[in-house]
């Protein structure tokens, strides 16, 4: 594997054994052979624009030299074609603004098109904006580089100027093919035979063959034969044919037209030539690499925890030997972090979280000013003693604290490790805390004061969410619940409906992100003792109200109760929108300054924004220039302070 920097991208480049869309010139469609890959943007270049010139000297404009350009996404006019394009590359002129793609700094379109094969009048190069159907293809091309015939009254994409209504293809060298459309004669499947693509409106086909294939890859075919070592050592052969196989790569069916070795009997789709060597995957810690073959024995993917044949190519772990990943799970948007790693050397292991001073203290990244001392001794704090991390009550579980001040963790809190990797974003995290970190958890969609798991991009997680596995054990199933995104169920917990579950994979059963995590027991004033998430539906009977709000628990979500007392709670009611908020601590927001304070049977204050005393375990304390009130919930929150910004 080369791993090539070239001035034309950010990005390491690998080398393709073909292009079919370059992101660097405004050709679109068909094969290139050779060219180079980012697996960071997911861009593909022609070998001649990644190493384009960065100046060059144009006829078309002598005056000045014309410098290489990379602005992404920003429209621009070739002076040369007239064609707007959305390409990452060109050439320009910062004197004059004259700008030209690169694909015309090579070869700059004629004027004129004498003796075209689609069409039996010459053609003329017309460089208005217009959108047009090209009259040989049919399709609609907006901006394109099109040639008119000013007699027929008819507009022509340039590449499809130089087509015949028939041709001889080299990839079905029995019989020519017919340019026809849809109406003009039924097909076999609607794809075309080379790329697989469904088939536009009008294409190229053999009625005595059923042999169809779009116009792209008549115009660009891939090509017929290629040496690529990272995909095989032998050279690979296309059979354009439909045939029914097994990819050697990825272990996947495919239909047609793969690339094979009749040395070795391998095959392989033409997607899975350049897959990358190593990687990285959200699904595990360690770096994973790219296998022909397992060895013999009975594989389970770690993605999609199906069967991994051994025989077939796939991704394995070298430090965790019974961990492998199918090909097409590994390189999927929501698992892969787009990066190929062959040649990058490693990173040092897991930063430690603390520095062990004794037996029983510790210096912690988040309090450096002052030693922890462990304490296991088993206390129950009612809730008003909390982690620092977590923002959960201290109950029975061994802390840390401050030998100085009222800063406590966690003993599972404070080992937790500074860099992780997690199911639901593509790159690495990093534990961090402080008063201006996102207070914003992105899985659950909760506020929380503790610290984050954060890419420093666009993901943040509370501790709760950042620690959370792919698959879990919940006390509700029997069965492994493992993430799934993109099947839409109801919440067994709160009979929601969402496209983000943990879900059996072998029953419909499945809760929401939010529901894994509700803690299973937990605290609140209005009863003595600890409650219980309950979750056994089947046993329920008759009605159930709930003691705090007094309005009535739908029986077929789950609730907290208490078996001494006989008493049931909603969950919203226990924990309320502020329970990970630490108590007492003054936070800052724009001009207001604002206090979690936690409630008791003498102290329940009225909401400002509903009029109503909820008995929810916090409120907030908002401090304003001339007044404080109390809010009771997010939604009150969001309605007084982000939609009228002031209190009147």
């Amino acid at each position: 594997m080369i791993r090539i920097k070239l001035p034309t991208h950010k990005h390491p480049l690998y080398p393709t054994p073909w292009v079919s869309r370059c992101e660097g010139c405004p050709r679109r469609g068909g094969y290139v052979k050779d060219g180079y890959r980012c697996y960071k943007c997911d861009f593909f270049f022609h070998k001649e624009c990644a190493e384009a010139t960065l100046e060059i000297h144009h006829p078309s404009h002598p005056a000045h030299p014309l410098s290489l350009f990379l602005e992404m996404r920003r429209m621009k006019r070739c002076k040369l074609c007239g064609e707007n394009w959305y390409h990452s590359m060109f050439y320009h002129c910062s004197i004059c603004d004259f700008v030209v793609d690169t694909a015309c700094a090579k070869n700059p379109p004629p004027n004129v098109i004498e003796y075209p094969k689609a069409h039996e009048h010459s053609l003329v190069i017309a460089k208005d904006l217009s959108d047009f159907n090209c009259g040989f293809c049919g399709e609609e091309s907006q901006g394109r580089c099109r040639y008119r015939c000013y007699l027929c009254r008819l507009e022509f994409e340039i590449r499809c100027s130089m087509l015949s209504l028939e041709i001889d293809y080299p990839y079905h060298p029995k019989h020519p093919l017919k340019f026809l459309t849809k109406e003009e004669r039924h097909f076999s499947d609607g794809k075309c035979r080379i790329c697989g693509k469904y088939l536009r409106w009008k294409f190229y086909h053999c009625s005595i063959c059923k042999f169809s294939v779009d116009v792209d890859c008549v115009r660009d075919p891939p090509p017929l034969t290629i040496l690529f070592p990272k995909a095989h050592e032998h050279q690979l052969s296309l059979t354009p044919r439909k045939i029914s196989f097994d990819c050697d790569a990825c272990g996947m069916a495919g239909d047609r037209s793969p690339y094979s070795c009749q040395q070795c009997y391998f095959m392989i789709h033409q997607s899975c030539i350049d897959l990358p060597e190593i990687i990285n995957v959200n699904r595990h810690e360690h770096r994973l690499s790219r296998r022909l073959h397992l060895s013999l024995g009975s594989w389970v993917c770690g993605f999609c925890h199906k069967n991994v044949d051994w025989s077939y190519g796939a991704y394995s772990c070298s430090i965790c030997p019974n961990y492998v990943i199918h090909s097409k799970c590994a390189i999927r948007y929501d698992v892969w972090d787009k990066l190929e790693l062959k040649g990058i050397p490693e990173e040092p292991g897991d930063i430690e979280p603390f520095k062990v001073i004794d037996e029983n203290l510790i210096c912690h990244f988040s309090h450096k000013e002052h030693y922890l001392q462990l304490n296991e001794e088993g206390i129950i704090s009612g809730g008003s003693i909390r982690c620092e991390a977590c923002v959960l009550p201290i109950y029975s579980q061994a802390f840390y604290s401050c030998v100085q001040c009222n800063f406590i963790l966690h003993k599972t809190c404070a080992n937790l490790s500074r860099k992780k990797r997690h199911f639901y974003d593509d790159k690495p995290l990093t534990l961090i805390c402080g008063d201006k970190i996102e207070r914003y958890c992105n899985m659950c969609e909760e506020y929380s004061e503790g610290f984050k798991y954060t890419d420093f991009q666009y993901f943040s997680f509370d501790v709760k969410c950042g620690t959370l596995s792919d698959s879990i054990i919940h006390e509700s199933h029997p069965c492994t619940l493992y993430y799934n995104n993109g099947k839409r169920m109801k919440c067994a917990s709160c009979n929601k409906w969402d496209n983000q579950f943990f879900s059996c994979d072998d029953c419909s059963f499945g809760i929401d992100k939010r529901c894994a995590t509700l803690p299973k027991t937990t605290q609140h004033w209005y009863d003595e003792h600890l409650i219980f998430l309950c979750y056994n539906k089947s046993k329920r009977g008759g009605e159930y109200w709930c003691d705090i709000c007094e309005e009535q628990i739908d029986t077929m979500i789950w609730l907290y109760t208490c078996d001494s007392c006989c008493v049931t709670f909603h969950v919203k009611c226990v924990l309320g929108d502020f329970s990970r908020f630490m108590p007492g601590r003054i936070v800052k927001f724009e001009e207001w300054r604002i206090k979690t304070m936690q409630t008791s049977p003498g102290f329940v204050p009225r909401c400002y924004v509903c009029h109503t005393r909820r008995a929810v375990p916090f409120v907030l304390n908002v401090f304003y220039p001339e007044k404080n009130v109390f809010i009771c919930s997010l939604d009150c929150l969001v309605f007084r302070l982000f939609s009228q910004k002031s209190i009147t």
